[in-house]
């Protein structure tokens, strides 16, 4: 399980041996080619990350990674293990009364970059996708959210632990509603990647909301992921050779 620490500071403040690790960077494959040409988000799994990653750096704990285990198994290459902290601990609670069971995850948590495609594919009737919420608006963006294949087998296990399965028309859909709905957090978090990957570009709004220019940013942004990640995560890697100073980061 990978431990949160609690020495991670503002993405701004430089370290006093030279700044983030990484030259600022969008090379790679443009997200825009999978608008018409896949339907998996495990195309863009590794830009995902680096907002996942982004979205803790600003605010530790808010997004922590759950594992696989003997009664949690991930289907598929899409599925980004993050929860908030009180639907990871009730999830675990629930897999520890699996009597033989296995829950079947396809979804957790879901990034901006993620639901863009989602979207697009909904919007064109491809990859059999018959609802995607608006980028930004997704309850799969809120960080309480999980897709469960054999959801049937669950639910009874999952509700007594505070897992909702209330969502109508999506059977596999389950919310943890105590933990807090961060939408916003990872349309927060590509815009600060962006913008310091893109120095040369008249910088986009880094407010959380989803809008044109944010668009447009995502369609250029490389699946493979930016030249500089999540800012504590390029500290981590700097602060390493400096045993007085914690490491921080996912």
């Amino acid at each position: 399980m990978l431990a949160i620490a609690s020495a991670c500071s503002d993405g701004d403040e430089p370290l006093p041996d030279g700044g983030p690790v990484g030259t600022p960077s969008i090379d790679g494959t443009p997200l825009s080619t999978f608008v018409g040409t896949s339907c998996s988000t495990g195309d863009v799994i590794a830009l995902a990350t680096q907002i996942a990653e982004e979205v803790n750096c600003a605010n530790p704990g808010e997004l922590v990674a759950f594992e696989e285990g003997p009664a949690i198994m991930f289907t598929g290459s899409a599925v980004l293990p993050y929860l908030g902290e009180a639907g990871r601990t009730a999830l675990y609670a629930a897999a520890d009364e699996a009597n033989g069971r296995v829950l079947r995850v396809t979804s957790a948590f879901r990034t901006v970059v993620q639901q863009y495609l989602l979207f697009r594919w909904f919007q064109q009737g491809r990859c059999g996708i018959t609802a995607a919420a608006d980028p930004g608006d997704s309850n799969h963006e809120s960080g309480r959210a999980l897709d469960v294949s054999n959801y049937s087998e669950w639910i009874a296990t999952l509700d007594a632990h505070g897992w909702s399965h209330d969502v109508p028309g999506d059977p596999v859909h389950f919310d943890h509603l105590a933990s807090p709905d961060i939408r916003g957090a990872d349309v927060l978090a590509f815009q600060r990647l962006w913008n310091r990957n893109t120095p040369a570009d008249e910088h986009i709004a880094e407010d959380g909301a989803y809008g044109p220019m944010t668009e447009a940013a995502i369609l250029r942004s490389p699946a493979e992921g930016f030249g500089i990640g999540a800012s504590c995560a390029a500290r981590m890697i700097a602060r390493s050779a400096r045993a007085d100073v914690p490491e921080c980061g996912l």
